[in-house]
């Protein structure tokens, strides 16, 4: 087969040649080989090229733009996957010059990757309660078993005191604070039996100060509760015993060392007479828990120590004897 072609010669010129190929694409093959670009390849059906000239127009605008849609159209298939060399496969030719119109909203997203927006704001987490689940502010979500019919479970969370009942709701039960400071919070537990406060916000402190601090009178807040005004009475009693033992020239430092080895020996005295009454209690041997239970608190009270607490049905039957 003869193939006509039309290529750009080395000073620029287009030129038309003739050239033997059993295909289009070992046409291309040798053009490569030849180092031609083709701007137009056709089959050669004899026509002679004034005819040709004459069907074609003798405009040389015409074909100039012939000849670069041809070289736009060249580059488009070589971008998309020539053949062999770099050359565009004449194979793939038919296929590949329909490129797909570009999409109707390229436009729009370009200018929304030019003006990127604020990404959406994720929906919180659907929070269904359940009986024993508490939300924290933080959005964490904790689980306390519920405790039985007619008993209350505390529960401490997030610097908070609650008490669970047994549907699982819960009640925020924290106490105020009626001081503000680390050594009036700190003392106020230290004057409570049982109640724990740290040493360090008590200790190693200049005498003048704790003085002054002790020496203050609290501010009422108006409403305080029995239970509040217990406390307060217990902080009072403390702070005038501290004081008193620093007037007969001792220090606070050891006021507290000396106080807590005496509540923890008067911790232990009456935890060991309350397990012997309980001990007689259990045996069935109630007079004799009774008469254990007054000698125990005679001894409390000979040490200066609280009297021995005893359990609400201890003492109903206590009670009853006669």
């Amino acid at each position: 087969m003869r193939w006509r072609v039309t290529y750009r010669g080395k000073d620029g010129q287009q030129v038309e040649d003739l050239f033997e190929a059993g295909s289009r694409g070992e046409l291309f093959k040798v053009l490569s080989s030849k180092g031609i670009s083709a701007v137009r390849v056709a089959e050669d059906d004899g026509t002679s090229r004034a005819v040709r000239k004459r069907l074609t127009g003798n405009s040389g605008v015409w074909i100039a733009a012939l000849a670069v849609v041809a070289v736009i159209a060249g580059g488009i298939l070589l971008f998309l996957g020539g053949g062999e060399k770099g050359t565009p496969s004449p194979e793939k030719t038919v296929r590949q010059t329909k490129v797909p119109p570009p999409a109707t909203n390229a436009v729009k997203t370009a200018a929304a990757e030019a003006q990127p927006q604020e990404p959406a704001k994720p929906e919180p987490p659907p929070y269904v309660k359940r009986p024993g689940q508490m939300q924290l502010p933080n959005g964490k979500i904790l689980t306390f078993p519920p405790p039985k019919e007619g008993e209350i479970r505390k529960v401490y969370a997030n610097g908070r005191m609650y008490e669970c009942d047994h549907l699982g709701n819960f009640k925020d039960v924290t106490k105020r604070k009626l001081f503000k400071t680390a050594f009036e919070l700190n003392f106020l537990a230290f004057a409570q039996e049982g109640k724990p406060y740290i040493p360090v916000f008590l200790k190693g402190l200049d005498e003048e100060e704790v003085k002054k601090i002790l020496l203050k009178n609290y501010t009422q807040i108006g409403d305080e509760t029995e239970e509040e005004w217990a406390e307060l009475k217990a902080y009072d009693n403390m702070r005038l015993a501290a004081l008193e033992y620093m007037e007969q020239g001792g220090k606070f430092d050891d006021f507290v060392d000396e106080y807590a080895k005496f509540d923890r020996k008067q911790r232990e005295s009456r935890a060991m007479g309350l397990r012997e009454i309980m001990t007689l209690y259990k045996e069935g041997k109630i007079e004799e828990a009774k008469q254990m239970a007054e000698a125990a608190n005679l001894l409390m009270e000979k040490n200066g120590f609280k009297p021995v607490q005893l359990p609400p049905h201890v003492q109903e039957a206590f009670n009853s004897i006669h």
